[in-house]
């Protein structure tokens, strides 16, 4: 119970802070997608179905904070905490090279998956100065801010009341 609170107030206080501080460290108007990374450090601790779940609580209330499209993050969060979280047992949490490489590669998931959902919508996408400006920028920001988050979230993960099932 005491860790389902605590990841349940990690994910409120990274909302409040994606919608307000966040905003004002964007490079080439690109913002840290913390909700992503976060999802991908509780799944890599938690397993395939805390991670689904995470990811797609996580991804519901960016949703409907955020307002784009309602249950697309919720959907791709989930996905990506469920396929980060196959892997809990297969990989070694203490080596930050892990999360670098899975931001990255859920960062391309999560901006193909959105990029995908846009052409169907029929908006006119430029791809080749979304893939540079956007995707290429925002793949190494979130890789080198996971390194960060991660970090702490591991130390997180290895008090003892974390270890309790919840």
């Amino acid at each position: 119970m005491v860790r389902s609170i605590i990841i349940g107030l990690i994910i409120l206080f990274n909302l409040i802070l994606q919608s307000t501080l966040f905003q004002w460290v964007e490079i080439y108007g690109v913002v840290p997608n913390t909700s992503l990374i976060l999802v991908m450090s509780f799944a890599i601790y938690s397993g395939r179905n805390r991670g689904a779940v995470i990811g797609f609580l996580m991804g519901i209330l960016q949703d409907i904070i955020f307002g784009r499209t309602i249950g697309l993050n919720a959907l791709v969060f989930m996905v990506i905490g469920y396929l980060i979280g196959l892997m809990d047992q297969k990989i070694s949490k203490d080596n930050l090279l892990i999360p670098f490489v899975l931001t990255m590669l859920a960062t391309v998931f999560y901006e193909t998956i959105n990029l995908l959902l846009l052409f169907l919508l029929g908006c006119r996408i430029e791809l080749l100065n979304i893939i540079k400006k956007m995707l290429i920028t925002e793949v190494i920001y979130n890789s080198f801010v996971s390194l960060v988050i991660y970090y702490y979230i591991s130390k997180l993960f290895k008090l003892s009341l974390m270890k309790k099932g919840y």
